[in-house]
C-alpha cells in the first residue's frame, strides 16, 4: 500500500483527537509530524520490523584482507545497516560461497583471526558501529572476492511531506498509531490506551509474518549412529 508522510502525520492526529476531518495541520504541526516519523521508523528499523525484504549489496574483499569498513562512502558504500542476514554469499570465478553472519561472541571465540587463509571467507562479523560499521571477514581470502551482503531494508527517512513510502499488508496501521504515540507529548495528549494496545498488537503480528525459523547446520562427522533407548 503506497502512502504518504501527510498522509501517516494526518492520521496519527486524527488519532490524537487533535486534527478534525478536512482539517489541514499547519506547517509547525507538518514539521513536527515529520521528526517523529523519522524518529519512529529508525526505531523500527533497529527492531528488524522492515525484514519483509532485503537490500543486496555488491562490494570486493581485496587479498589477504580481514576487514572493510561499512557505511555512506565508506569501503563497502551503502547506508549503515542494523545487521548483515543469513543468505550473504561471496563470488570468486562465477561460483557462489556461503558467507554466513555470525555473533561477536562467535567471532571472539576464534583464535587465529588473521592466520589462516583460504580462497573465501565463511563467516563474517558485522560491528555495528555509528555512523560507520566494519566487517570482519573470516578466514582471510588468498584472493580477492565479490562480496554480496544481504541486510534488512531501511523503513526509510521523509525528507518531506510528499515522501512516499510502500508498505506490505498492516504495516500503514501499526506506524499510524506508533506516530500517534510519538505525538502524543508534543501535543500534550495523553497516550490512548487502545492505540498503545493495538500499536503493540500489531507490532507482535508482523513481527510473526517476518520470522524464519533457523535451519540447524549439522556436520556429516557428527551423524553417528547412536542408541536412544540405551541412551547412546
Amino acid at each position: 500500500m503506497t502512502t504518504t508522510a501527510l498522509d501517516l502525520i494526518k492520521r496519527a492526529m486524527s488519532k490524537l483527537n487533535v486534527l478534525q476531518a478536512g482539517e489541514t495541520p499547519s506547517a509547525d504541526d507538518v514539521a513536527i509530524g515529520l521528526d517523529a516519523l523519522n524518529t519512529l521508523m529508525l526505531s523500527l528499523e533497529n527492531e528488524g520490523i522492515f525484514n519483509y525484504t532485503a537490500t543486496r549489496t555488491t562490494a570486493t574483499l581485496p587479498a589477504s584482507t580481514s576487514s572493510r569498513t561499512i557505511g555512506p562512502a565508506m569501503q563497502i558504500a551503502m547506508t549503515r545497516p542494523v545487521k548483515l542476514l543469513r543468505g550473504s554469499y561471496s563470488r570468486v570465478d562465477g561460483v557462489d560461497y556461503p558467507l554466513d553472519p555470525i555473533s561477536e561472541a562467535e567471532y571472539n571465540e576464534i583464535s587465529l583471526k588473521t592466520g589462516v587463509s583460504s580462497v573465501v571467507p565463511s563467516v563474517c562479523f558485522y560491528d555495528g558501529g555509528s555512523p560507520t560499521g566494519v566487517v570482519y571477514f573470516w578466514p582471510v581470502p588468498t584472493g580477492s572476492v565479490e562480496l554480496h551482503l544481504l541486510s534488512p531494508a531501511p523503513g526509510g527517512v521523509a525528507t518531506s511531506s510528499v515522501t512516499e513510502y510502500t508498505f506490505p499488508p498492516g504495516y500503514k496501521r501499526m506506524i499510524e498509531n506508533g506516530l500517534a504515540l510519538e505525538l502524543a507529548p508534543d501535543f500534550n495528549v495523553p497516550p490512548n490506551p487502545m492505540v498503545s494496545a493495538m500499536y503493540a498488537s500489531e507490532k507482535r503480528a508482523i513481527r510473526r509474518a517476518n520470522r524464519v525459523i533457523p535451519q540447524l547446520d549439522m556436520c556429516e562427522m557428527t551423524s553417528v549412529a547412536s542408541d536412544f533407548y540405551a541412551g547412546q
